[in-house]
């Protein structure tokens, strides 16, 4: 429980969040977002806020970010509130990634975003001019790091098979990052 202060009232939430009579500014600092947020979306670097920001997500309310590294639990009433869902974690490294997305599909209310990103192995062809990127894709291609190889048109085609719709994806220091949009009609696992 934190207390919310508003000019001339004061009034007990359970947010951490001081709202001034001027609403663009909080104490979300400068990203817009919880410091706790900050803190999961830097573990993974900067190119997400930067997309968060291209897209307008900077300010969102009611948002939930899926740690890569740490695991947290969500009761299926709290992701019924969110209106934006980012997962931190590449889909590349999702083992079961039809089931994680069926379930969210399932799961999230109908035009929530989805938020994520990949790396896109049809990208890597100008790996002859960069060693370390020739490696890299010789290392994903014997899935010797246990990631899946994704492009473009696949993530596109298991997002459609889950219930959501691609409404942006861009490219940023060779990681492709996505908004979907959740459809919550009835879905079906795809077969691999």
């Amino acid at each position: 429980m934190a207390t919310v202060s508003i000019p001339g009232k004061e009034a007990t939430v359970s947010e951490t969040k001081t709202i001034h009579s001027d609403s663009r500014k909080s104490t979300h600092g400068v990203s817009g977002f919880f410091p706790a947020i900050v803190n999961m979306i830097a573990e993974d670097g900067g190119s997400f806020f930067s997309y968060l920001k291209e897209l307008g997500l900077d300010r969102e309310n009611n948002l939930v970010v899926l740690s890569s590294r740490h695991h947290y639990f969500y009761d299926e009433d709290e992701l019924k509130r969110v209106k934006t869902l980012i997962n931190l974690k590449k889909l590349n490294q999702i083992k079961y990634l039809d089931e994680f997305l069926c379930s969210l599909s399932q799961i999230l209310p109908e035009n929530t975003k989805f938020l994520g990103c990949f790396i896109d192995s049809s990208s890597m062809g100008d790996a002859l001019l960069h060693p370390i990127k020739l490696l890299k894709q010789t290392v994903v291609r014997l899935d010797l790091l246990g990631e899946r190889i994704l492009s473009r048109k696949k993530v596109t085609e298991i997002m459609e098979s889950a219930g959501f719709g691609i409404d942006n994806m861009t490219e940023r220091n060779g990681i492709t990052y996505f908004c979907a949009i959740s459809k919550n009609s009835s879905v079906r696992l795809r077969r691999a």
